[in-house]
């Protein structure tokens, strides 16, 4: 940390370490509604200060004795705001990066079962999205890995594990997945679908098939709708990884990549799709890919039974008609680059010259609720 500005890294330590922090966040509204930090306190104060009103930080309460964080888009409007406070004799620094650089914070939650399965959720609290690490005896699998491989190869290590398997439930159009990337840091077996179409080499696996991680069973059931290829992956009698096909307050758009024909045979499946999982055990934890609001760093699990979804989401007791006109009306907005993003993700790679935190700033669109 210098006199002006804190790393993301700094800031997420502290964040992880329940410091005592005021993050306050200068940026128009509609920026704010799009992504935030879940700790971080809003002023709309973007264009008085840039026009050279710094009075406008009057109107927010600032506890006494308090670390105060600034937070803009790219962090330049929250070094003017930081500057201001300290001449008010606040401890004041400004987000270095703002908060296309807050994009690759990450965070984490747990769970233990009897078993010795061990879950591990990795988020990353901007955009929602959640990847996992899952360990048995010394061997772990990684599912949709959206941060660099050094970090998931961390929390293996940490954990006694050899990651032997890499997977990616879907082909991801709001993030660019590493997944491809950590298969070859790791040397795991890159595992997929044979449903998905991708420019790169993958060890194919079929609808129901099992593979053994430690002494864990790990399901891989086909269930398209939100993509052709989507997957769930049933973890013994524990958990469901549901990719974007199911989440804790929502289920998965079917209208990405496709006319309103190819969405109306996409919301077929996807009703068939979630009709199959809740035939399955109500005691099943259900871990998505993604949540619809910031995460917090509160060390708490993004889940829940499949008893407590299925009473959460009355779509899903509407007929396959209703469920269909539903999900057509209820349509959010398209996410910023996703083409892009899906072809990149089907090549498995990114020219040098691609700014990764352009194409990927914002947060997700991903579901219907």
């Amino acid at each position: 940390m210098d006199d002006k500005k804190i790393s993301v890294t700094e800031l997420q330590e502290q964040l992880n370490k329940k410091q005592k922090v005021f993050i306050l966040d200068v940026r128009p509204l509609d920026q704010r509604k799009e992504w935030q930090i879940a700790e971080s306190t809003h002023l709309d104060a973007y264009e008085r200060l840039n026009s050279g009103d710094n009075t406008v930080l009057d109107e927010i309460t600032i506890p006494e004795n308090t670390t105060v964080v600034t937070v803009c888009a790219a962090g330049k409007t929250s070094l003017i705001a930081s500057k201001a406070l300290r001449k008010n004799e606040i401890n004041a620094y400004s987000l270095e990066g703002g908060m296309k650089a807050w994009n690759y914070a990450w965070n984490k939650a747990e769970i233990t079962f009897v078993s010795g399965l061990k879950i591990i959720q990795v988020r990353r609290p901007s955009k929602g999205v959640l990847s996992y690490v899952i360990g048995s005896l010394n061997e772990a699998i990684v599912i949709d890995a959206a941060l660099d491989p050094k970090i998931y190869q961390q929390l293996a290590k940490e954990n006694g594990w050899t990651i032997k398997f890499v997977t990616d439930t879907h082909i991801h159009a709001d993030y660019v997945s590493r997944t491809k990337e950590l298969a070859m840091a790791s040397g795991a077996k890159h595992l997929l679908i044979d449903k998905a179409v991708v420019e790169y080499s993958f060890t194919p696996i079929s609808d129901k098939e099992i593979i053994t991680v430690g002494n864990s069973k790990f399901r891989f059931l086909h269930t398209p709708g939100h993509t052709l290829e989507s997957t769930t992956i049933k973890v013994d009698d524990d958990a469901l990884i549901t990719g974007d096909t199911l989440f804790i307050d929502g289920v998965g758009r079917p209208d990405l990549k496709a006319n309103e024909g190819e969405t109306i045979i996409k919301s077929k499946q996807l009703h068939n799709s979630l009709s199959m999982l809740f035939s399955l055990s109500n005691s099943l934890l259900v871990l998505p890919a993604h949540t619809s609001k910031a995460v917090y760093f509160d060390d708490i699990l993004i889940g829940g039974t499949l008893s407590t979804v299925k009473e959460k989401l009355d779509l899903l007791k509407l007929s396959e008609k209703e469920f269909i006109k539903f999900t057509l009306s209820r349509i959010p907005p398209t996410p910023p680059n996703y083409l892009m993003i899906a072809s990149l993700n089907k090549k498995g790679s990114h020219e040098e010259d691609v700014v990764l935190s352009d194409l990927e700033a914002g947060g997700n669109h991903c579901a219907i609720s």
